[in-house]
């Protein structure tokens, strides 16, 4: 008996029939891009582990801060904004504004083998006052076109993530044919589609970690080894790096979370609420309950606030 087939409706549209034409697995993407409209003065935080952001800045006008730091970058609209790894973007928005957000991870699918070549000191990971770490280009006629196909495409809830990976690939593509060559590689110094190994090995174990000797032991190495990866990979030694990533993570959840100083200093291992306030003192030069508040600009007031 001849088996039974479905047969397609005449004018059936595959792509939102719940049956998507794209076969493959997403390469890069990790979610569905991201479209905010953001009022004057609101925020948006994002926190890059093993990974990137490209934000495309359609509308309006951005403040960055990197890292908890105090200095604000200024950007306009019509431009794009690479995000390297292990980097908290904090963007406030001046009068209203509009942008799209890209999440992904190293692909050689994305650079088809050209990224540009990596430097000897491969990849430098931010301090809490380094400046300049975004990356900018202007969007040329070509990647404007592609914004708008992005916006009219997640105009759909059928719209899947290998839909947009693909549109990714077509991102990458577009910074060959748009842009000298020169700009491009500036644009993208901080990406390798190779970098997938120790880098990612680190960023998803750190957080689990109490300290190098930890760490050496996730990734299967001796500390000393560790100590020269580090130096190779990320040019600081390895307590230093995992210092300013624990300040990342507690700056983030200070102003992004419901969570009491007692219970962030829980989760990074801090064995009281006043060592915590001491970490935050030393890192960003304001107690804990002031960068809750949204205060920006250290001081040098010697009280400490109680655990709410």
């Amino acid at each position: 008996m001849p088996h039974a087939t479905q047969s397609t409706l005449l004018g059936e549209d595959l792509l939102f029939a719940g049956n998507s034409v794209f076969k493959h697995q997403p390469a890069a993407l990790i979610s569905i891009p991201m479209h905010r409209q953001l009022t004057s003065g609101e925020h948006l935080l994002l926190q890059s582990e093993g990974d990137f952001y490209i934000i495309f800045l359609l509308s309006g006008r951005i403040h960055t801060m990197l890292n908890g730091g105090t200095e604000a970058e200024t950007y306009e609209a019509s431009r794009m904004i690479f995000v390297p790894m292990g980097t908290l973007v904090d963007i406030e928005a001046e009068g209203e504004t509009t942008c799209l957000v890209f999440h992904f991870q190293p692909s050689i699918h994305l650079c088809a083998n050209q990224c540009p070549e990596r430097p000897k000191k491969r990849f430098q990971i931010t301090t809490m006052r380094q400046e300049k770490v975004l990356t900018t280009l202007p969007l040329s006629r070509g990647v404007e076109l592609w914004t708008s196909a992005i916006l009219e495409y997640l105009q759909y809830s059928l719209s899947d993530l290998r839909l947009f990976d693909v549109k990714l690939q077509e991102l990458f593509l577009l910074l060959r044919m748009n842009y000298a060559r020169r700009m491009q590689e500036d644009f993208l110094r901080n990406y390798h589609c190779k970098r997938m190994g120790f880098s990612c090995q680190v960023f998803k174990y750190h957080l689990s970690c109490r300290n190098v000797e930890e760490l050496a032991e996730k990734i299967r190495v001796t500390p000393a080894a560790l100590t020269r990866m580090f130096d190779d990979e990320f040019g600081i030694p390895p307590l230093k790096w995992l210092l300013h990533q624990r300040a990342r993570h507690v700056y983030k959840d200070l102003v992004d979370s419901p969570l009491s100083l007692t219970e962030i200093a829980e989760r990074y291992y801090f064995s009281s609420t006043g060592y915590l306030s001491a970490f935050c003192r030393r890192m960003f030069g304001l107690s804990p309950m002031k960068i809750r508040k949204g205060q920006l600009y250290p001081d040098h007031e010697d009280s400490e606030e109680v655990d709410e």
